[in-house]
């Protein structure tokens, strides 16, 4: 048989091969392929609150949203008054569609020269005196730490969660302004609504532990320890809590929303303006535990999505007299 004709029919046979393995791979659709399954997925804003009795509100002024290099549609430059969003409040930011799977990044662009009006500044602390103090981030786009599954379904609700007791810090002359670019961004929780539930309380009885405030903070399982109630370099205590309430002066309610499932554990403080100027100094941390008649353990709790786990609390007194 002739050499030449079997060299020629076997390079033939390599390449219709590399096309059909080609083809193969080509119906293998990546991220980002036009033909691949999408779904529709809502973007939403909301806040847990700041525990400072000066600040009014908190305006923060969005210019752009991304999800996988996505914008979301519809979207336009909008100041949202973060600090009124908590309790279970949202703002809707707007859609995209989005296939199933990890999302590999989310950005939130802030404008901090204006707001939406156009007026200067574009983030700030409004307070009880009605003075404005901007807030300015050392970079606008913050590339957020955490990465959301997208189910197979429309039912997908991305929610952005600004801890705004993280985000905002004030310094020793009682200056407000936004937290370092590296705390900034892990201020902000991305979650999937359909992947979290809600821990909501009534602190029935206070016992000798008065103050003027009295917050509670959520941590997952086993990452607290006493460290946290010191302050770190930027003035902020229980850092590591993955969301925190002020609890209602009023009736003792508290509401921790948007928990991913999972197990947490609940830790309550106490805060007092010990100077009269206006802010809240952190007076201690609280001993606290669930009315007699329920047997449940602040600090072994079991969250599961779509649920509310609903907690009977007393306070006990202060620990670490």
């Amino acid at each position: 048989m002739n050499l030449k004709y079997l060299f020629k029919t076997g390079i033939l046979m390599l390449s219709m091969g590399l096309i059909v393995s080609c083809s193969d791979d080509d119906d293998d659709l990546g991220p980002g392929d036009p033909d691949a399954q999408t779904y529709e997925t809502q973007v939403y804003l909301t806040d847990s609150p700041v525990d400072n009795a000066e600040v009014q509100g908190v305006f923060v002024t969005v210019a752009s949203v991304m999800i996988n290099g996505q914008a979301v549609e519809g979207f336009e430059k909008t100041t949202i008054e973060v600090s009124s969003l908590h309790s279970g409040q949202t703002e809707l930011l707007g859609s995209l569609d989005l296939e199933s799977g990890t999302t590999s990044n989310i950005t939130l662009v802030l404008d901090n020269e204006t707001d939406a009006s156009g007026e200067a500044p574009g983030n700030y602390v409004l307070t009880t005196s009605g003075e404005k103090s901007a807030l300015v981030s050392g970079s606008n786009e913050l590339s957020l730490s955490d990465n959301v599954e997208i189910h197979e379904s429309n039912d997908n609700e991305v929610v952005l969660d600004f801890d705004l007791r993280k985000a905002v810090v004030t310094d020793e002359s009682g200056e407000y302004s936004l937290a370092s670019d590296s705390r900034l961004t892990n201020s902000i929780r991305a979650v999937n609504s359909i992947e979290t539930g809600a821990i909501t309380g009534n602190v029935s009885d206070f016992g000798s532990a008065s103050a003027d405030a009295y917050v509670v903070y959520a941590y997952e399982a086993g990452t607290y320890g006493e460290s946290e109630t010191s302050a770190d370099d930027e003035g902020l205590r229980f850092a590591n809590a993955v969301n925190s309430t002020v609890v209602a002066e009023a009736n003792g309610d508290f509401e921790l929303h948007f928990i991913e499932e999972g197990d947490y554990e609940l830790h309550f403080a106490s805060y007092e303006d010990t100077d009269a100027d206006g802010q809240l100094e952190f007076k201690g941390e609280l001993e606290a535990v669930t009315a007699a008649d329920v047997d449940t353990d602040l600090l072994d709790l079991s969250v599961d999505a779509n649920t509310e786990l609903s907690l009977e609390v007393v306070i006990i007194g202060l620990l670490n007299l």
